[in-house]
């Protein structure tokens, strides 16, 4: 059924989960109509027959389309019948394509809603990795190190903050502490066993760049800051290399190197000492 010009867009999303894949297509289908009214009204886990034909009547008697993820066939077809039974129009998202691989991989669906959505081991271990990380960035909560998989040094700007987070996303806990000639490190980095500690190091001159783009950025002058001098910058790693070797730690140079390039190597080191 058409809307009048000027009338909202009635969508009624369904869903024998929550609905949120169904939502999503029709909400970026939504957008290429921006200057039209189009509501959005869900209905989530739905999985009786007998809801199928009070939808199908409301959606009727408001000129809604029916935007639908259903998985059981059996709820699939009752929506359809009903549907053509009122002269509802329904979008089936699932449908044509479980269809289309049952087809040609010879087996029949699990038609078990919300599997895309189950939280297995896998994803917990992020989430705890993930938090662990945010909570250890920065040299903050020393006394939580003998909990990580993996402790990055360096000086500041080598990356150690992205590398931690990127590291976290596959499931490591990842603390990081900047080395700072005039800041000792935390004690509890001396106990961390050997195999566990990666230190990052990068060639001074581009460390200079990197920290006089980054007082730029700030509106400072790289000219009165130490931050970004040579003798600044050769003395941090000077430091740094002595505290790296004191713990006994794998280094990598990430001089030019993207957080995917470094991320890598150190995943390597990971496996090989696990």
């Amino acid at each position: 059924m058409l809307s009048e010009e000027g009338q909202d867009l009635n969508i009624f999303v369904i869903s024998d989960f929550t609905g949120e894949t169904a939502h999503s297509v029709a909400l970026a289908a939504a957008r290429q109509f921006p200057d039209k009214r189009i509501k959005f009204t869900r209905y989530r886990y739905l999985k009786e027959p007998d809801m199928a034909r009070q939808v199908c009547e409301l959606a009727k008697e408001s000129g809604a389309v029916i935007v639908c993820t259903l998985v059981e066939h059996k709820i699939r077809a009752c929506f359809r019948r009903e549907a053509q039974r009122y002269g509802v129009e329904v979008v089936d998202i699932f449908g044509p394509l479980m269809d289309a691989f049952s087809s040609h991989l010879g087996v029949s669906p699990l038609e078990e809603p919300g599997l895309m959505h189950q939280m297995d081991e896998a994803y917990f271990k992020r989430v705890k990795a993930i938090e662990y990380s945010i909570t250890c960035d920065d040299g903050s909560n020393p006394h939580l190190l003998g909990e990580a998989d993996l402790v990055i040094l360096g000086v500041s700007r080598t990356c150690k903050t992205p590398l931690s987070m990127y590291l976290a996303n596959k499931g490591y806990r990842t603390g990081n502490i900047p080395l700072v000639p005039e800041l000792d490190p935390p004690e509890q980095l001396f106990q961390i066993p050997r195999g566990r500690i990666v230190g990052l190091v990068i060639d001074p001159n581009a460390l200079m760049q990197i920290r006089r783009e980054r007082l730029q950025m700030l509106g400072l002058d790289p000219e009165k800051a130490s931050y970004a001098q040579r003798e600044r910058v050769e003395k941090e790693l000077v430091y740094a290399r002595s505290i790296m070797n004191r713990v006994d730690a794998t280094v990598f140079d990430v001089t030019g190197r993207a957080i995917e390039e470094t991320a890598q190597e150190v995943l390597d080191f990971i496996g090989s000492n696990s």
